[in-house]
């Protein structure tokens, strides 16, 4: 059965010549105003694509010259098709995207409500939706297995510019309902994993064959199974407040044409 490429099923708001080239997918837990720094929303949209419907994707006006798209990432376990998310995101022209996680520390190291910078990942998951290489009816030119680095050092440096300090991490991605055992927890750490997410992967391998910079941030939610659970003290909600306000700067920073080599 053919598909058309991509249907918009859905329109709020009205339409505006304002175009972005970045994506910011939202896993985490916000208040409904959080956003607002990010300017007035001008366009809402939810698609129908190949894969399944992939929205509402909202375009958000920073100023005169400048939007971003926000699409919020979570709702396990009625979480959209990855494929459709990025499929849609390449139609918009989206050309980068940041994929804002909440995770688990499997690092003792890591602490609950530190941001972490994804540098690379491990991917644990259903692999039946982790690729776009069986589909030809998708139309679109895949990147069919170039050996890159997964996330955009440009995106990378620019956030690690806004949040000082921040450190790097390697993230299993994973997409059971449950939480890790505590032989699942000791099992990931063994092999190199720091945080484990549920929102990153296969996103980024997706985003990789389509040729879009990938950049993933993790704030830390919660301890893995085989540590001590420490009572919780605020301290995600400081920590996603912190990051919620570097956003605008982000934007401003990376929202321009790419300089970087994630398009080869």
């Amino acid at each position: 059965m053919l598909h058309t490429p991509l249907e918009r099923i859905e329109t709020q708001k009205t339409a505006c010549m304002l175009t972005a080239n970045l994506l910011i997918l939202v896993a985490v837990l916000l208040p409904p105003s959080a956003l607002d720094l990010l300017g007035e929303v001008v366009d809402e949209r939810t698609y129908l694509t190949p894969y399944g419907e992939a929205g509402p994707v909202a375009l958000r006006k920073l100023n005169e010259d400048l939007a971003v798209w926000v699409q919020p990432y979570t709702g396990l376990p009625t979480r959209t098709d990855p494929r459709a998310t990025i499929f849609a995101a390449r139609q918009l022209g989206v050309e980068r995207i940041l994929n804002w996680d909440m995770g688990i520390a499997i690092n003792p190291v890591l602490q609950r409500g530190q941001p972490v910078l994804v540098a690379d990942y491990i991917s644990w998951i259903n692999h039946q939706a982790d690729t776009f290489f069986g589909d030809a009816h998708t139309g679109l030119d895949i990147n069919l297995g170039s050996v890159r680095q997964p996330f955009c050092p440009e995106m990378g440096a620019a956030v690690q510019q806004l949040l000082p300090g921040i450190p790097e991490a390697v993230c299993v991605g994973v997409d059971f309902l449950r939480r890790e055992t505590r032989a699942e927890a000791r099992m990931f750490r063994g092999w190199g994993a720091d945080v484990l997410s549920y929102n990153l992967a296969p996103e980024v391998a997706l985003a990789q064959e389509m040729r879009l910079c990938y950049a993933g941030l993790v704030t830390v939610s919660g301890y893995a199974a085989d540590r001590v659970q420490h009572e919780p003290m605020g301290e995600v909600r400081a920590s996603l407040s912190t990051t919620v306000e570097m956003l605008p700067s982000f934007v401003e920073m990376v929202a321009q044409p790419r300089r970087c080599a994630c398009s080869s």
